[in-house]
């Protein structure tokens, strides 16, 4: 099984999480929640993977890292 990488980092301006990834080509979506990234995720990348003509044994493993600055104490 291969793990693809998915790095999301919070946009305090925008008040959502961006994900993005090296191994997804086209990989761009926002959510306010990580839960709801991850729907989104469960579903765009399959589907961008098979756009982009990229084979994946399934089943598919995304591995997801998420990057939030911590507010001022």
């Amino acid at each position: 099984m291969r793990a693809l990488r998915v790095q999301a980092f919070w946009d305090g301006e925008a008040g959502v999480w961006v994900a993005e990834s090296p191994d997804v080509p086209g990989l761009a979506t926002e959510a306010p929640s990580l839960e709801e990234l991850w729907a989104k995720l469960e579903a765009l990348v399959p589907e961008l993977l098979e756009e982009n003509g990229v084979a994946v044994e399934p089943p598919l493993e995304l591995c997801l890292e998420a990057t939030r600055p911590l507010a001022p104490a």
